[in-house]
């Protein structure tokens, strides 16, 4: 999924490679195992480390995950396939825009906090 996500990325950007390129790292498991950190290493990419136990600051965690559960609550689903194409369906559905958003909303949340000395802060969003 990374190699092709890099190889689009480079077209779209007109780059040859990632290098210098700041990618926000949660410190999920998946994240962290040998083949995808050989894989950054690879691409030379600037990993921006996430503090340990801050879902408040992964996009991820404060606005995606929160809009798929919204909108898939109470369904159920045949079989993990099916799940996997509504949540799909979901992510493609989102408005550029609304990603924009979700970005500026995760720079607000890193400088405050950095402003809250890292302390818990979601309470004063």
């Amino acid at each position: 999924m990374l190699p092709k996500f890099f190889q689009k990325f480079k077209l779209i950007k007109g780059r040859k490679t990632m290098r210098n390129v700041k990618f926000h790292h949660d410190n999920a498991a998946p994240h962290k195992c040998k083949l995808v950190t050989n894989l950054l290493e690879q691409e030379k990419l600037a990993i921006m480390p996430h503090p340990p136990y801050s879902p408040d600051l992964a996009p991820c965690d404060f606005y995606l995950f929160p809009k798929i559960k919204k909108l898939l609550g109470g369904k159920r689903f045949n079989s993990i396939e099916n799940l996997a194409r509504a949540v799909q369906s979901i992510v493609e559905s989102i408005p550029k825009e609304e990603y924009i958003k979700a970005f500026e909303n995760w720079q607000r949340r890193l400088k405050l906090c950095i402003d809250v000395d890292g302390e818990y802060f979601e309470g004063l969003m």
